[in-house]
């Protein structure tokens, strides 16, 4: 051994982990876009879609809130970023690098759909950095809204199925289908046509892997670590009636240490569009509403 090398080792021991911290600090800042002046508010669109599906409360919003508007890599037009089968782990990261560029130490978080179960994984993992999550219109684990006895094992072929279809099909026969799955998601034409080309913009792997993803990962027994508030917005309709979500939204959710339920009526998935005014005042009393004390 040469008299160099252990003193080659001690710099290297201490070089290397000063060289990773740099270029941690040196990675680029996510590009969301900061609006609005008051408590910090991260807002994350649904499977495929755009910070957009913000539009109608954002201005509103924004008078009360600092609003942290999360456009997923792959999603809507944004190019995808990282490997497309990691895309929900890939957004958490994101999420928390851009807390970091924006020197917040913690926020509140609303998700659509895809968006609401990333607040679930956010609230289990980073429950320092995420207070308070507001679920609009998504389950712990997706696959129960078409059976109710779902099992990750029972759904993982069926997933992957799909992801293969899915990345199978050319552009014209997916902007078709979504033209047609996307009638039972909103009511609008003009929003439906909004969602379609938010879709057909997407990285179809990114989006196919999301699916995957959402169909394979179940929240249910992770629920008891989210400790801080959770509140669920849902939709009830003709087709969905209340009679039905409601007890669905409330067994799936079941161990959630602080949770709330908002049913809202006449809407299909995106709440937002649908039902406007009831969903800003559903979200708003999801963001700051505490769960009454049980009668002693």
């Amino acid at each position: 051994m040469t008299p160099f090398r252990p003193l080659v080792a001690a710099l290297a021991a201490l070089l290397i982990p000063a060289a990773a911290a740099q270029a941690e600090d040196a990675a680029p800042c996510p590009p969301f876009e900061v609006t609005g002046t008051g408590p910090d508010l991260v807002l994350v669109p649904g499977l495929g879609s755009s910070p957009e599906t913000w539009s109608l409360v954002k201005e509103s919003l924004a008078k009360d809130y600092r609003l942290h508007l999360v456009h997923v890599a792959g999603f809507a037009g944004r190019p995808a970023k990282g490997d497309p089968a990691q895309v929900l782990k890939n957004t958490e990261a994101e999420i928390i690098r851009h807390l970091d560029c924006q020197k917040v130490e913690s926020a509140l978080y609303a998700g659509h759909s895809m968006g609401g179960f990333l607040g679930l994984i956010l609230g289990a993992d980073h429950p320092d950095r995420i207070t308070r999550v507001v679920v609009v219109d998504s389950l712990p684990f997706f696959p129960l809204i078409f059976n109710p006895g779902a099992t990750v094992a029972g759904t993982t072929r069926i997933a992957e199925d799909t992801r293969i279809g899915l990345l199978a099909q050319d552009r014209e026969s997916f902007a078709e289908s979504q033209r047609r799955g996307v009638m039972s998601l909103v009511q609008g034409p003009a929003y439906q046509a909004k969602v379609v080309d938010w879709s057909i913009a997407s990285d179809r792997a990114s989006f196919a892997s999301a699916i995957h993803a959402l169909m394979t990962t179940d929240m249910r027994s992770r629920l008891p670590e989210v400790t801080v508030p959770v509140r669920v917005i849902a939709a009830a309709n003709l087709y969905a009636p209340r009679a039905r979500v409601e007890p669905l939204f409330r067994t799936a959710y079941t161990g959630t240490p602080d949770f709330q339920l908002t049913v809202v009526d006449e809407s299909f998935h995106f709440v937002m569009f649908d039902q406007p005014e009831a969903f800003e005042t559903a979200l708003r009393a999801g963001l700051t509403e505490a769960v009454s004390a049980p009668a002693p």
